[in-house]
């Protein structure tokens, strides 16, 4: 069976679309209070230039749309066109000025990009609360894929000298540690997000690794002493990912069954 015909259960990909939904709608609250500012004569730093002057009106229809349309996702409501329209108002945003752009906000955008065509709507949603149902699975493989990609990297980006040190990690938080504690915790957040990124593909390391990547992201949102409002939208984004992980189906479940002796024989 190919990789595309595979269908699991809907509930999972439930979990995220409910999950993307409530980020979307924190995310567009982040977004209108920057680009706010630049309305107001801050600087205004465009990814092109040309672009049009960011007007107030403009703003809040778009914010106004956007918490709409993450509403609908999250409700499951025309939530394929709900999906759609939130790519194109965060592409719209992310090229707008280059203050908006953050990791989270474009995690956000690929993952409802891939959203759109995983039929996240089939279970606990406004048109389906019923009749259980599969949905394909590819979908959720790619948005799965991003997350693991997302942690790898922010591993990698962190082994260097100056991050070990532990001497960034004491500037955002708003703990006194001492140096050895700081340390250790840039050492340790290294080591579970490599965990998490790997160990959730497994069925014997799945479950601890969204444990871990639980409290990492709750440690996040508590210990940080800026940028809260950021932090719970990207944890509550990567945490409701997690379901596709732990339920995810087993591929060997597909593989065509063997031929019989007698036949292997022949050939």
């Amino acid at each position: 069976m190919r990789l595309i015909d595979i269908r699991t259960d809907a509930r999972p990909v439930a979990i995220a679309r409910i999950g993307l939904g409530i980020a979307t709608v924190l995310n567009a609250i982040e977004a209108f209070t920057i680009l706010e500012r630049v309305s107001a004569g801050y600087l205004a730093a465009p990814v092109f230039i040309g672009l049009p002057a960011l007007e107030l009106p403009w703003l809040i229809a778009s914010l106004a749309l956007a918490i709409a349309a993450g509403v609908a996702v999250a409700v499951g409501w025309m939530t394929t066109p709900a999906a759609i329209v939130t790519v194109v108002l965060n592409a719209t945003i992310l090229l707008s000025d280059q203050q908006v752009y953050s990791s989270h906000r474009w995690l956000a955008t690929l993952l409802m990009a891939y959203l759109v065509f995983a039929r996240s709507d089939a279970a606990w949603s406004l048109t389906r609360r019923h009749a259980p149902v599969t949905v394909p699975w590819w979908p959720q493989l790619l948005m799965m894929s991003q997350l693991s990609v997302l942690y790898f990297f922010s591993a990698v980006s962190k082994m260097n000298r100056t991050f070990v040190s532990g001497t960034p990690l004491s500037n955002w938080v708003w703990l006194d540690l001492p140096w050895q504690l700081s340390l250790i915790a840039a050492v340790l957040t290294i080591v579970v997000e490599l965990i998490i990124s790997i160990g959730l593909w497994f069925r014997a390391s799945r479950r601890i690794a969204a444990l871990l990547g639980v409290g990492l992201h709750i440690s996040i949102v508590a210990l940080m002493n800026s940028e809260t409002f950021a932090l719970i939208s990207f944890a509550i984004m990567c945490v409701s990912l997690y379901p596709l992980f732990l339920w995810r189906p087993r591929l060997r479940d597909y593989e065509a069954p063997s031929r019989p002796p007698a036949e292997r024989t022949r050939l």
